[in-house]
């Protein structure tokens, strides 16, 4: 079994990318507009910067947006809403997916070129968006095959 680094060209560097998004108010002053922060990092950064947002480990990638329809009788709301916010994250991410599979070319901190390669490590997210980004209603599990009756059942679905 090859890992993955062994599988990349030889002097190639496997950086993997952590993406983070919670939706959030961001305006309290202008009508309460509300939009999922998409936040970026690097696997490889120690947990304990992550985890302190003064030391700035993530950067803001995107402001992905959260729709408000005029009509309040449609039933199709919900999946217009995760249409669009799957859209959005298709256009955000394209860069990313291109580094994953093909790799890109990018400076070291001494101006060195290096080739790189970024497959998404992780993305840290609240249950409402982990079933948001899976497809999964919020009555089913979003890693599993258990619907919310079998919740809390002994059967691993």
């Amino acid at each position: 079994q090859l890992t993955t680094q062994e599988v990349l060209p030889p002097g190639a560097t496997l950086l993997g990318v952590v993406l983070s998004s919670d939706k959030t108010n961001i305006s309290v002053m202008s009508g309460n507009h509300m939009a999922h922060p998409l936040l970026i990092s690097l696997a490889d950064i120690d947990m304990h910067i992550h985890s302190q947002s003064s030391l700035h480990a993530y950067l803001l990638l995107a402001l992905l947006p959260i729709t408000k329809f005029t009509q309040k009788n449609t039933c199709i709301h919900s999946l217009l809403q995760d249409w669009l916010m799957h859209q959005a994250l298709d256009i955000v991410l394209s860069p990313l997916k291109t580094a994953a599979s093909v790799g890109i070319m990018m400076s070291d901190p001494s101006g060195n070129l290096c080739y790189c390669f970024m497959p998404l490590a992780a993305w840290i997210t609240d249950t409402p968006e982990e079933s948001l980004l899976a497809g999964t209603s919020m009555k089913a599990s979003p890693v599993t095959t258990a619907t919310a009756q079998e919740f809390g059942d002994a059967y691993r679905h």
